[in-house]
């Protein structure tokens, strides 16, 4: 028999970071589906993963940067926000692919930009939750390495992002494991530095490796999270520490 699982509460790194971040943020973005405009950041760093994607399947990169940036946007989560300015960011991209040919690590993919939807299960006890586990990930080489690509405009966060980059690993470390029943080589964060006037684009890698035990922290984590959900534990809790990077500040009244 196959089971119906299109009834199933479905989370995805994205969801649960932002649980993580902010319950509060949680409630607003999924629960009252608030739409907001990317940021610029975010705008730029979607246009470069469409052309990543394009750079990894052997064709034109820019292509899909510029489909990306001047494309007809029909959602307002599609938009930028006002004031910035695509044709500047295509010609940011245009150097970085430039750079990326020359000086980015030559890895073999055997799927590029891959969709999975997997049961939550604890990979030790086998204990299992009423969710999906959802998303996408970049790249997935010959040699078993999950490869991440991230865009900054700088390469030190002074580990700001330390956990939410742990905790993404661990999530899709996850994902590997239910789709090939053995754990990933590694996982690659494939860092691509923005670069300016002064400075020309740069790639940086780094380098995690996940445990069994990495697993099943995510695991138990998912569990908490969706106990939370599932209670309404969301909209009257809030992680001030985020207020200031937060898409719906303007609207919220518990910001600080």
């Amino acid at each position: 028999m196959i089971k119906d699982t299109s009834k199933k509460t479905r989370l995805s790194v994205s969801k649960l970071q932002t649980y993580l971040d902010c319950p509060r943020k949680y409630w607003y973005l999924y629960d009252v589906k608030v739409e907001t405009p990317k940021s610029e950041g975010y705008f730029f760093g979607s246009a470069i993963h469409e052309g990543l994607e394009n750079y990894y399947n052997k064709r034109d990169p820019l292509e899909a940067v510029k489909y990306s940036l001047f494309g007809k946007k029909t959602k307002i989560t599609e938009k930028a926000k006002e004031g910035v300015d695509p044709y500047k960011l295509f010609s940011q991209a245009k150097r970085i692919f430039e750079v990326y040919e020359k000086k980015a690590t030559k890895f073999q993919p055997i799927l590029v930009e891959h969709w999975f939807d997997v049961d939550l299960e604890n990979p030790k006890t086998k204990e299992k939750l009423p969710v999906r586990f959802v998303g996408k990930i970049d790249l997935i080489t010959i040699t078993g390495d999950i490869v991440d690509h991230k865009t900054t405009t700088n390469h030190t966060d002074n580990g700001f992002f330390d956990d939410e980059n742990e905790f993404q690993s661990n999530g899709y470390a996850y994902a590997y494991f239910k789709m090939f029943n053995k754990m990933p080589h590694s996982f690659i964060f494939n860092t691509i530095i923005r670069g300016n006037t002064k400075q020309e684009p740069n790639i940086i890698l780094k380098t995690l490796y996940p445990t069994t035990d990495n697993l099943v922290s995510f695991f138990d984590t998912c569990r908490t999270i969706q106990t939370a959900i599932e209670k309404k534990e969301t909209s009257n809790h809030t992680n001030p520490k985020h207020c200031r990077f937060c898409p719906v500040k303007d609207i919220c009244p518990k910001r600080t």
